[in-house]
């Protein structure tokens, strides 16, 4: 094997690895600036590039740290076993290693590669220097951990940094590093990857909206300046916390309309916060099936209660899911209980009540409702054209459900 050959990332990728790249991959691979970021689409192969880059920088250099950093446990765990998965495969890489965890791979040459979840304030990677800091998704790493945390982390060893995302809001160091002159730019829509076809990007398009499409697949930034749930403000209320379904919790349905999907969301309360743990959106499904859904998640996981939007047909659904035992509220949402269920939602964020996972559906459906003033002095609320709100009714609920006094059908099996 020629060695010489070997320090070229994508022979590397494709002679080890067995993992041929495409050619705008194989340019950000061959690029060895110290400041790199990369604004892509999904599907586009990023994942793939910044795994490639981790073992080729690794094993080629003794004595080095290579950091993955993501916003959660999940996320820099995607990432890790992307890694663990491409290394065990080859043969020649499964000889260096020479110890391994869950998140920490230690090589022949005293080299590591390290995966770990950020938190909200960095504590988990502080005490760390690092030679490549790969920040996968980063535009979910808060600002202050990026500039306070991993940054300062290079600047011992000389180190690289990558950053590699889709774009979510213009509020945040991925977009100021993106519109400055240090970082070395690669744009990534989703239609670079020959993978792709133009059906499924049209497709795409007709089921989350063209501004959401335009964010997660043409990877272009898109404002919020309107929105009642602007970016900044739902960035600080992810985190990273277990999710699962389980006895006691609050729902909140919204079964939507002929334009839009059915949309459930559920909450844990701890104490005086809430957790958002289950989400789910429905689109052409029948209204009968979405209430034996939510029937059979009642029978095996009881409610607390579930609170749904009555107007217009939610009136006959709230009936049905009576009759099918489901502990059930119904509310209609006139303009002003909208803007008070929705104003409610709002305080619980500002004041570090509710907490909500990275979930991109769900926070995009936050992020699209909009308010605007109206004749009698109050709001009317809509929300930003190609895009939809129906995560945001349900959650909205469900957090009205927690404290409502209204009344409750409660049916015996």
């Amino acid at each position: 094997m020629d060695v010489e050959r070997l320090l070229d990332p994508p022979t590397f990728a494709g002679e080890v690895l067995s993992l041929p790249t495409f050619p705008y991959q194989s340019e950000l691979l061959r690029d060895r600036s110290k400041r790199i970021i990369v604004c892509a689409g999904r599907q586009v192969g990023k994942s793939t590039a910044a795994a490639i880059k981790a073992i080729h920088f690794t094993v080629t250099n003794h004595h080095a740290t290579t950091l993955i950093v993501s916003a959660s446990a999940r996320q820099s765990g995607l990432l890790f076993e992307k890694v663990r998965e491409l290394i065990t495969r080859s043969r020649v890489l499964k000889r260096s290693i020479r110890s391994q965890s869950a998140t920490k791979i230690a090589f022949s040459n005293s080299s590591w590669i390290i995966a770990l979840p950020c938190g909200r304030y960095g504590s988990t990677i502080r005490g760390y220097s690092a030679d490549l800091c790969i920040i996968d998704e980063a535009s979910f790493v808060p600002s202050e951990v990026i500039e306070m945390v991993v940054l300062p982390m290079l600047a011992a060893t000389d180190g690289t940094c990558w950053m590699l995302s889709t774009p979510w809001g213009m509020d945040h160091t991925f977009y100021r590093a993106w519109t400055s002159d240090v970082w070395k730019r690669y744009h990534w829509p989703s239609n670079l990857s020959p993978l792709i076809t133009e059906s499924f990007l049209s497709e795409q398009r007709s089921l989350i909206g063209d501004e959401r499409f335009r964010a997660e697949y043409m990877a272009e930034f898109v404002g919020d300046q309107d929105s009642f749930f602007p970016i900044g403000l739902l960035r600080r209320c992810v985190r990273d916390y277990h999710s699962s379904l389980e006895p006691g919790l609050r729902w909140g349905y919204d079964p939507g309309g002929r334009s839009s999907s059915a949309a459930i969301v559920a909450l844990r309360r701890e104490c005086e916060k809430c957790y958002v743990v289950f989400k789910k959106t429905l689109r052409n499904v029948p209204y009968v099936s979405v209430n034996a859904l939510l029937a059979e998640f009642h029978r095996e996981f009881p409610f607390e209660r579930l609170v749904i939007d009555e107007t217009g047909l939610g009136g006959p659904l709230c009936e049905h899911l009576k009759d099918l035992g489901v502990p059930v509220e119904g509310v209609k949402l006139t303009q002003e209980r909208v803007s008070e269920i929705f104003s409610k939602l709002k305080i619980a964020m500002e004041e570090g009540r509710l907490f909500l996972p990275q979930d991109l559906e769900l926070l995009n459906h936050l992020n699209a409702v909009i308010a605007r003033p109206d004749s009698r002095g109050g709001f009317r609320f809509d929300k930003r054209p190609g895009t939809f709100d129906d995560l945001a009714y349900a959650l909205a609920l469900a957090y009205h459900n927690l404290n409502s006094g209204g009344k409750l059908y409660t049916i015996s099996f």
